[in-house]
C-alpha cells in the first residue's frame, strides 16, 4: 500500500521534533509542499466499469452489425435469414440508449473517484445498479419483443445509478 499524505508529514514531523536543525527548514518546506500536492488515486472503479461498459457496447454494437447485414461480420456468421425490421429497429434503439447514459455515469464516476470523497462501498454499489439496469434494458430489447419486467427495472436502476451519483457530486459541495 502506498503511504498517505498525512503519513509522510507524520514522519516528517516526528524528525522536526528531534531537533535537527541544520535539516529543520528544508523539512518544514518539505511539509508545506506535501500539503498542497494531490496524489491522484488509481480510479479503479472508473477503469473497471469503463472496461465493462465496452464490451457491452461493442456486443450491442456487433448485433446491430450482424442484423444490418455488415459484409465484415458476414465472413464471421453465418446470415441465412432475413431479418426483421422490428427486431433491427429494437436492437439499434437498444445499442443508442446504452450509448446515451453509459458516458454520463463513467464521468459522474470519474470526478467522484478523483474528489476522493465518497466511500467505496457507495460507489461500488452503484456501480452494480447502474450495471444491471443497462444489462437488463439492453437484454430486453435486444432479445425479447417484450418484458415489460426487464425494461421497467433496466431503466429504473439506470436513474437510480445516475440520481446516486448526482446526488453524491452535489453533497460533497455542501
Amino acid at each position: 500500500a502506498r503511504p498517505q499524505i498525512k503519513d509522510v508529514v507524520n514522519s516528517l514531523n516526528f524528525i522536526i521534533e528531534k531537533k535537527y536543525p541544520a535539516r529543520e527548514i528544508l523539512i518544514k518546506i518539505s511539509i508545506k509542499k506535501l500539503n498542497t500536492i494531490k496524489i491522484m488515486n488509481d480510479l479503479y472503479l472508473t477503469t473497471i466499469f469503463a472496461s465493462l461498459f465496452t464490451f457491452i457496447y461493442l456486443f450491442l454494437s456487433f448485433r446491430v452489425g450482424y442484423f444490418r447485414g455488415s459484409p465484415v461480420l458476414k465472413l464471421i456468421f453465418k446470415m441465412n435469414e432475413k431479418i426483421n425490421e422490428k427486431k433491427l429497429n429494437r436492437n439499434v434503439r437498444s445499442h443508442g440508449n446504452f450509448s446515451e447514459y453509459v458516458p454520463i455515469f463513467l464521468i459522474l464516476l470519474l470526478i467522484l473517484e478523483i474528489k476522493n470523497g465518497t466511500p467505496f462501498l457507495y460507489l461500488l454499489t452503484t456501480c452494480f445498479i447502474f450495471l444491471y439496469g443497462r444489462i437488463a434494458h439492453a437484454i430486453c430489447f435486444s432479445f425479447f419483443e417484450f418484458n415489460p419486467f426487464l425494461r421497467i427495472s433496466g431503466m429504473l436502476c439506470t436513474y437510480l445509478g445516475l440520481g446516486i451519483l448526482s446526488f453524491l457530486l452535489i453533497y460533497q459541495l455542501s
